[in-house]
């Protein structure tokens, strides 16, 4: 499966690391019109969406499997508010909200949920 990362810091790639796939950042490494990814995305500001996702969803979120999102929980109900947009918006669903490069935990209840899609699962 593919990891498109979107991250400002490293902690998304941090994440990804911990995952099984082919990491690409987004707005860097390109994907084909039918190749599936997961997302790793973050929010920015008071939870906006950042315009590099935008552009990578604008295109193809009709591949997008999933999406878990970086924020501080110190920013209350803004906390990964990016996640709940591109829920609403493009249809995707939000699987995760982490802080920083997340926890063993995290990596695995996106990890299982890779897999289950990959096998049909839902």
């Amino acid at each position: 499966m593919i990891i498109m990362v979107d991250s400002l810091t490293g902690n998304g790639i941090n994440f990804a690391k911990h995952l099984e796939g082919d990491i690409r950042l987004v707005g860097k490494d390109k994907i084909k019109e039918n190749e599936k990814f997961f997302l790793l995305t973050r929010s920015f500001g008071f939870g906006q969406v950042p315009e590099s996702t935008v552009s990578l969803l604008e295109q193809f979120a009709y591949n997008c499997i999933g999406v878990a999102v970086s924020g501080n929980k110190n920013w209350g109900a803004n906390f990964g508010k990016a996640g709940e947009i591109i829920q609403e918006k493009y249809n995707i669903p939000l699987v995760l909200k982490f802080e920083g490069s997340g926890f063993k935990s995290d990596w695995e209840k996106i990890s299982q949920y890779i897999k289950d899609k990959e096998h049909g699962y839902e």
